[in-house]
């Protein structure tokens, strides 16, 4: 049995902005699990993927500053202004 492929990196980013913004308009007050937003993903994604976005969307701006790594690998957040206006961005171009 051969490992699944690795999807797009970017694309996978950008599928987690999106499933936060999407978990932050249900509850605007949480902090949301990033294994639990990509859990339909688990097969793919290696066990350090989720601090490794998490270090790539705070450099970018786009955690609010709530946000944090947790133990056993998991972060958990929400999106930031910057974040928010990074997909509306996106979405309109």
């Amino acid at each position: 049995m051969t490992a699944p492929d690795f999807p797009d990196s970017d694309e996978m980013v950008d599928l987690l902005r999106i499933r936060l913004r999407d978990a932050d308009a249900l509850d605007a007050s949480g902090l949301h699990s990033f294994k639990e937003l990509m859990r339909d993903q688990a097969d793919v994604l290696p066990d350090h993927w989720y601090w490794d976005v998490f270090d790539e969307l705070e450099a970018q701006g786009h955690l609010n500053r709530a946000s944090r790594k947790l133990n056993g690998g998991d972060a958990c957040g929400r999106l930031s202004a910057d974040g928010r206006l990074y997909l509306r961005s996106a979405e309109q171009s």
